[in-house]
């Protein structure tokens, strides 16, 4: 696995808790994380897909944004999700979900990181599923 920046200890001890295979990369000037096999829930035409994160320069005390998924996910009921375009990173066509924090829920500095960004991710992905 590529570990092309360092993350901080509280990011490393909390993909470590959940058992998450993942990789840091830079590309065009970017930082990414990707997080291999992240389960999806039931009611997608996949089980598990890689998520990948866009680590911004202000991180931790500015936010991550939105989620991109590979393969690309479709709702097994047929309905559309809303809001996807495609993005390449790393050579790959991910799928990306435009998704952002709202005012009621906003990145907490010194509270949030990748783990509570995938949280979020996690409420998205069921979010789809109610419609």
């Amino acid at each position: 696995m590529r570990r092309q920046f360092q993350l901080g200890e509280e990011d490393l001890e909390c993909l470590a808790a959940r058992g998450l295979a993942w990789e840091a990369i830079i590309e065009a000037n970017s930082k990414w994380i990707i997080v291999h096999e992240y389960p999806v829930p039931q009611g997608y035409n996949h089980r598990s897909a890689d998520v990948a994160l866009r680590i911004p320069p202000s991180y931790p005390d500015g936010d991550i944004d939105m989620v991109y998924f590979l393969p690309s996910l479709a709702l097994t009921n047929g309905r559309t999700i809303r809001a996807l375009t495609p993005l390449t990173i790393d050579g790959k066509e991910y799928q990306q979900w435009s998704r952002h924090r709202t005012a009621e829920n906003p990145w907490r500095a010194g509270l949030d990181n990748i783990c509570t960004h995938l949280l979020q991710v996690d409420s998205w992905l069921e979010r789809e599923l109610k419609g």
